[in-house]
Parts: structure tokens; sequence; C-alpha cells
């Protein structure tokens, strides 16, 4: 079913950009995605979260990091003949009834595309895109309507099978799939920060994964382009930007993953006008929230969960100064909580302090969490940090890196519930 084919890149190498993403922001995008995504996730019934009873769930980040879940779907042992899925199979079951309506009903492009890189093969099936401007960004009022979803398959070269999503080897699997633009910048504007996310399965040792991002068809009168990666983010290392003409190019001296395709959406799908106003709300979202915090009449400010606003009223009795949870000291705050000792994990710290871990709950459920150690941590200044939290009305989870005696970074879960 699977063509083998070589992809042929339809520009010319253009020159490497010298100029530099502003690291403040990609952080900012990168947390804010991973909140989106969390949130987002919390909210859609319609798919098994990597989380523990999660249902729908508020998540709350107090700490400048973030905690990724990605969606999996329960997947089946490899068989020696494999079979692959259809399109239509891999997207029904992603269980996600915006995608199966886009593939339906929207734009749809065959790819039929097969990559090779590294120790994989990335089989490519297809691209769709839903009609309407796609409201995404970082602030709630601008809510998501659609947008562009794309479908591939990854396997191992050597036909050894791709890890069961529930399973330890799979959680050191990295990949970083995203449409790209010309002309905006590629370490700003990607599916990190257009409403992206992603959902993954494995079935008879093969990993489908299916992408969505906004709707990238508004930016069909300039080259689009696919990028894959054996990153969690997007790699600037990995890729050449021409500033004079905006074109991407993969830099050919990058020691890893760095496929990349252009996407030959249909041109007469651009909307000029509305990819302006897309790119102005975008940028918007992205500035400091200005909005004042007003406490209620207790005093302080609500979570929506009532243990955690327990827990600042008691602390502020001790305080007035404390309104809010960011308030309370992160060791006062973890002293109400219980920590769940089989889920310590060590890690290594990436580039820009970027850490991950998964835990494996009780029930087969996943939580993964990536986020960011921050500058105190990283100089030495403490020994904690928070990660990320996720909290409903009666319980809290909240995700903490440690630095041990030896020097080694420990990853943990403390739960606080009745």
């Amino acid at each position: 079913m699977r063509k083998e084919k070589e992809m042929e890149l339809m520009m010319q190498k253009a020159l490497a950009s010298e100029i530099a993403p502003d690291e403040s922001l990609n952080k900012k995008i990168i947390r804010e995605w991973e909140k989106k995504r969390a949130s987002n996730l919390a909210d859609n019934p319609g798919c098994r979260k990597e989380v523990k009873n999660m249902g729908k769930r508020k998540i709350g980040f107090i700490a400048a990091a973030a905690a990724v879940f990605v969606l999996a779907v329960s997947s089946t042992a490899a068989v020696a003949a494999v079979k692959y899925l259809t399109k239509d199979e891999i997207v029904t079951g992603m269980e996600n009834n915006a995608a199966e309506k886009a593939f339906q009903e929207g734009e749809s492009l065959e790819l039929d595309e097969s990559l090779e890189a590294g120790d994989y093969r990335f089989n490519l099936y297809g691209v769709t895109t839903e009609e309407e401007l796609i409201k995404s960004g970082f602030k709630e009022d601008m809510e998501r309507e659609g947008g562009t979803y794309v479908v591939l398959s990854i396997e191992r070269l050597n036909g050894e099978p791709m890890p069961d999503t529930s399973s330890d080897a799979y959680n050191n699997l990295h990949f970083f799939i995203s449409p790209l633009i010309q002309g905006l910048e590629p370490w700003q504007y990607n599916m990190a920060s257009m409403g992206g996310g992603h959902s993954t399965m494995v079935k008879d040792g093969v990993l489908y994964r299916m992408i969505q991002c906004d709707d990238i068809a508004l930016f069909a009168d300039r080259q689009i382009y696919l990028c894959i990666t054996d990153t969690d983010f997007y790699e600037t290392a990995a890729y050449n930007y021409n500033e004079s003409d905006g074109t991407i190019t993969r830099n050919e001296y990058y020691e890893g993953i760095n496929l990349l395709m252009e996407l030959p959406i249909d041109k007469k799908r651009a909307d000029e006008k509305k990819a302006q106003e897309y790119l102005e709300k975008l940028k918007k979202s992205w500035e400091p929230d200005t909005e004042e915090i007003v406490a209620g009449e207790n005093g302080i400010v609500s979570t929506d969960c009532r243990v955690l606003d327990e827990i600042i009223l008691k602390e502020r009795e001790k305080d007035l100064s404390i309104t809010t949870l960011d308030d309370i000291p992160l060791e006062i705050l973890l002293g109400y909580a219980e920590l769940l000792e089989d889920s310590k994990q060590e890690v290594t710290a990436g580039e820009n302090g970027i850490v991950e871990f998964a835990y494996k709950y009780s029930d087969g459920s996943v939580s993964e969490v990536t986020g960011f150690l921050g500058d105190e941590f990283l100089e030495g200044k403490t020994d904690v940090v928070l990660l990320g939290s996720a909290y409903s009305e009666d319980d809290a989870e909240f995700w903490v890196a440690r630095r041990d005696e030896s020097g080694k970074i420990i990853c943990m879960v403390y739960l606080i519930n009745e």
C-alpha cells in the first residue's frame, strides 16, 4: 500500500539566517502550548488521555513551567505480518470527532509519501484543513473553530515494533512534527504556538500519529512545509531560515532527524485578510496578561478547587499577604500533599533546562510531563521547582523536580485530595 518515494524539495538552498529567536518568547510559547493542550485534552471526552481520572479538569500552572498530556489510544501487540491501517481507520481510532468531520467535509490532500531518516520510516497519509478562520492562541477569547490535521505513521527500519504507548520505552521516543510557513519565523510559528497538539496510537508495532494545529490554508499563497525532527520542540539548529525571502531549508550539517517537505495546499485557499487578522490575534495572545486579579469576599482568589482554596485560607490566617496559590511557598504547599513514592524518577536536563518524565498510574493510564527547571534551579539557588499542576474540584496533582545531595535531578508526583 505504501509507496517508497524519495522526498524532493521544490526550492533551492537558502542562506542560513543569523537572526536568533527570542528565548523568553520561545519559553512562553512552549509553556502556553502545553497548558492549552492539557486543557483541551481534559475537555475532550471523545479521547482517552494519558492522565489518571482527569475527566473535565482545570489545568493550573503555578510555576514558569508546564505539563504535557499526550493523547494515547490503546494498542495491541506486534505481529509478524504488518497490515497498515488506512487513513480513515487511523482517524477513527483516534476518537476525535472534530478530526473525523474535517476529513469528511474539509479540503483534504492525499500525500502518500514515505520518508526515511535515522532509524525510522515516516509514512505520510494526508492532510486536511477546515474552512473558517481558526481562533487559537493563548487567550480564552480565541476559541478553536476547526483546524489542520496531518496523519502519518512511524516505524523502525529494522522491523522492531514500536513500543506501546503505556510502556516505559514509549517515553524515550521524541518526535516533533509541525507545519511551517514561509515568511514566519519557524521557531515562533509552529504547532507549539498555533493551537497544536497530537494523538498517538500503536497498532501491530506501527505508531500512528495525527497532529493538529490552526488552519494553515489561510497562508496557501506561501510555501507551506511539514517538518519532522527527533526532538520534543522545534529545533532551531535543524533548519535554516532565509530572512530575505522567508524560505525554510534543512540544515544539511545537523546531526539528527530534520526532514522537510512541502505541503501543496491549493493556493486558492489563501485568504490574506484573514491570515493577517489571525496573526494579529495570535501575537496579541503572546502579550502578558494585564487583567487585574480580584480577590473574593474571603480575601483569596479562588482556584475553583475546593481543597486548594481551603489551603489558601489556612495560610492566609497566618499571613494576610497571601491571597493566591502562587503566594504560598512551594515547600509549604507540598506539606499538604502526599508524595507518590513510586513516581520518583531520575531525569537529565536537556537544552534550556527542559526535563521530561512519565508516571504510570495503577489503572494503567500515564501522565507525561515536560517542564522547565527555571533559572533559579539551574543556578543552584533552589533545589526544588514546580513543573506544573492539574486540579479538579476535589483534588490536585503537582509535578515537582528536586535535586538530591548527589546532584541528581529527581522528578515526582504529589497528590492532594480529601
